[in-house]
Formats: structure tokens, C-alpha cells, sequence
């Protein structure tokens, strides 16, 4: 996992974590820039999307470690907001839930619930499958049927990723919410579910997630799907910068 950083030290800070089969630069290289003008930004680049890296993503408990890991060296260990987007929800979640830093608030960006239950683990390898078919352009069909748009997929897709990667993001991101549902309600830090209209999977999955994070706001997107708030940089500052101001 890198970091990559972005503004002025001495604001308020944010940082963004980004999903499944794309890169920081990919899904935030438009909203940076805006937001950069008024905080603190950090760009986390998930373990298995950087063609830098030799690297697999394994789970969500090894990023967030990561993650506390650089919030202690470099931030005091605590700060203003984390975003996590798809996928990145699960770091997001686990860095406020694990409590080794101090999160004042976290939004978690497209909340899918595809938890099949004992199914989870076989799904996966079906998952990483379809993914890498997805990659090479045969499946798009079926993204369009969820909301996925072809302007989604020409700007959001990192084509470098592995079958590994799919397959344990997949698995990780299933996962979750049977570990929410044993979770004893938190309310240290503030969380925000963002969603489209046309993604109900992610709306089913913040009212779990909202058992376990109490305190905050939900904001719905109409007509938005699946990671679509990213390609309206001013429109996601503007809720970014809504929500902040009301804690």
C-alpha cells in the first residue's frame, strides 16, 4: 500500500480509499484537486491495484493495519475523515471500528451486500473468474444490467489486476457484513453511507452498517449507480463538505 499525499499539512484531513479493479489516481485524480484547495489529502493505493507494486490485495484487516500504521507515524494518529469507496469500505470500517487511531469520520462510498453466506468462499473463485473476463471486455453486459456504465468502466477500470486480488476482494468484501452483524454498536466515530438510486444492494448493506455506526447521516444519490458520485468532483465536495460541517 502506498500513500500519496496532496494540500496543506496543517488543514483538516482526508483520506480516500479506493475499490475493486481501479487505482487512487483512476477513481479520485478529479476530486483531488478541489478537494485539495480547502484540506489535507491523502490517496491510499490498496495492496493488488498499483502496477508498481508486486503486491496482492489479501483483506481489509491487513490494509487497515497499513493504514494505522501510517496515521501514527505521520498524523498523531488520528484524523478528520476517511473515504472508502466500494471495496475501500471495508478498510474505511475496520480502521474506525479497531480503534488503534482516532477516526472523527468515516464515509463508505457503495456498501454492496453480496453476502452469500456459506457460499462466500466457493463464490469467490467464480468471482475472480467473471472479474478477469470483465477486464478483457466479454462481460459488460451483465456490469450494465447493475448500473455500471461504459463511461464507468473507460476511466474506473485497472486492467493490471490479478485473479488473486478478485478473488479475495470478493471474498473480503462478502464477508463483512457477517462480521458488522457481530459488531457492538460504535459511536466514537461519525459514518456516513453514500448510494445511488440505482444500486439497492449498497443501500441494503448501510442499514446493516448502520446498526454498528449509530451516529451520522446517509446521503442518496438519485440516478447515480455504483462509484458514479466520483465522476462529479464538485457534487461529491459538496457532500463531503456538508457532511464534515455538521459533526
Amino acid at each position: 500500500m502506498k500513500f500519496h499525499e496532496f494540500g496543506f499539512q496543517n488543514r483538516r484531513t482526508v483520506m480516500l480509499i479506493h475499490g475493486l479493479a481501479t487505482t487512487w489516481k483512476m477513481s479520485f485524480g478529479l476530486v483531488i484537486p478541489l478537494l485539495a484547495e480547502h484540506y489535507h489529502v491523502i490517496a491510499a493505493g490498496l495492496d493488488g491495484h498499483d502496477p508498481d507494486e508486486g503486491t496482492d490485495y489479501i483483506n481489509g484487516e491487513t490494509e487497515a493495519e497499513q493504514v494505522e500504521a501510517y496515521l501514527l507515524a505521520y498524523q498523531g494518529g488520528c484524523i478528520d475523515v476517511i473515504y472508502g469507496a466500494s471495496l475501500g469500505c471495508v478498510t474505511a470500517l475496520l480502521t474506525a471500528y479497531r480503534r488503534h487511531v482516532s477516526v472523527k469520520n468515516i464515509i463508505l462510498d457503495g456498501t454492496v451486500d453480496m453476502s452469500l453466506g456459506i457460499l462466500n468462499r466457493p463464490a469467490s473463485k467464480i468471482a475472480g473468474w467473471f472479474g478477469e473476463q470483465v477486464i478483457k471486455g466479454k462481460m459488460n453486459w451483465f456490469l450494465k444490467l447493475g448500473g455500471i456504465t461504459p463511461e464507468m468502466l473507460d476511466k474506473l477500470l485497472y486492467p493490471g489486476i490479478s485473479r488473486i486480488t478478485l478473488e479475495n476482494a470478493f471474498y473480503d468484501g462478502a464477508s463483512l457484513f457477517t462480521r458488522v452483524s457481530q459488531m457492538e454498536p460504535y459511536w466514537g466515530s461519525r459514518l456516513a453511507c453514500w448510494y445511488g438510486t440505482r444500486e439497492k444492494p449498497a443501500a441494503k448493506g448501510a442499514k446493516k452498517i448502520r446498526r454498528a455506526f449509530p451516529n451520522g447521516e446517509d446521503t442518496l444519490f438519485p440516478g447515480f449507480s455504483h462509484g458514479e458520485i466520483l465522476l462529479h468532483p464538485k457534487q461529491f465536495c459538496e457532500a463531503l463538505e456538508h457532511f464534515v460541517n455538521r459533526s
